[in-house]
């Protein structure tokens, strides 16, 4: 269980300037309760939560044996973070729009105890998540969540790392640009969406892309418009049928995040998985850094440990 002196100035003074950035005061609000509850799951103080949380929460996502409601969502928190006792939650972003509120998650902690039949490891690991909320009259009524758990199995030791090249060191700086307007970040989530990755349309990536745009959750990609191009390539060619939709959207004027629901028939090797033949699909969290109307940055949290379960890799 974390500390208060855990979250640092540097992370509260982020979650801060987050929540000022919106001018609507349920925007304001709603993001300010969903600061409250990060920090009451580092402290594992769920009590807490009947303040803030509908006791008829719907938890679109349950982990395995998760039950209804406000007292599942608590459950939930002891059972995914119970193993690594001294783990730390810090949202490094938080926007809203609406009754919706995005917040992209880094979680490190240690592997001490079973996690999901995986026995402690004693190691230091990290992973990402991405949360979103949505709330009414001042409670979060639903949530939504991804999280890097293949990444987070690969550190613990019981899935291979994906096959390439190691992460550039030091990583690319992310640059820079003048916020635009909320319907301008939305409209650049809905081009890359439906149109490049849903059509192909892979020439547009040079528009919409600063041409130094990074990928923190996919370092090994080249920087700029050919990242995505060449994720999409392989994705599209490995599920020749693919097809992907945007589920629910929120932006600000600086940045977008989009839940997305995804899927294909696995005809072409995928990270050097031959063909299947087995129609999959799996859901994602993507959130973008918009600066001069160009994307400056892309995270995404995707489920691909139940996308390798599916197509039958990993038990």
């Amino acid at each position: 269980m974390a500390k208060p002196e855990d979250i640092t100035l540097a992370d509260k003074a982020n979650q801060w300037d987050r929540i000022v950035a919106a001018d609507d005061s349920t925007e304001i609000a709603n993001k300010a309760i969903i600061a409250r509850y990060v920090y009451a799951t580092n402290l594992m103080d769920m009590d807490t939560f009947d303040g803030y949380v509908a006791e008829d929460y719907v938890e679109h996502d349950p982990i395995p044996g998760q039950q209804p409601g406000r007292d599942g969502l608590k459950e939930a928190y002891k059972i995914f973070a119970g193993p690594f006792p001294d783990a730390v939650f810090v949202f490094a972003d938080l926007f809203a729009e609406g009754d919706l509120v995005f917040g992209r998650g880094e979680i490190s902690g240690t592997h001490e105890g079973e996690f999901f039949g995986i026995p402690g490891s004693g190691k230091k690991v990290y992973w990402t998540g991405t949360r979103l909320f949505r709330l009414k009259d001042n409670k979060v009524t639903d949530g939504w969540f991804n999280v890097d758990l293949a990444g987070l199995l690969v550190q613990m030791g019981v899935a291979p790392a994906p096959p390439g090249p190691p992460p550039p060191d030091p990583p690319p700086v992310m640059p820079t640009g003048a916020p635009g307007t909320r319907e301008q970040s939305t409209q650049i989530m809905r081009t890359l969406i439906d149109e490049i990755w849903a059509q192909g349309k892979l020439d547009l990536a040079d528009d919409l892309f600063h041409p130094e745009a990074i990928c923190p959750s996919a370092p090994t990609l080249p920087v700029g418009p050919e990242g995505t191009k060449a994720i999409v390539q392989m994705v599209r060619s490995a599920f020749p049928d693919y097809w992907v939709k945007i589920d629910l959207i929120a932006a600000e004027a600086d940045r977008v995040g989009a839940r997305i629901s995804q899927g294909g028939t696995h005809q072409g090797d995928f990270f050097g998985i031959p063909p299947t033949g087995k129609e999959v699909s799996w859901t994602e969290m993507a959130i973008l850094r918009i600066g001069d109307g160009k994307i400056l940055a892309t995270w995404f949290d995707s489920d691909i440990a139940g996308l390798m379960q599916q197509l039958g890799v990993g038990g």
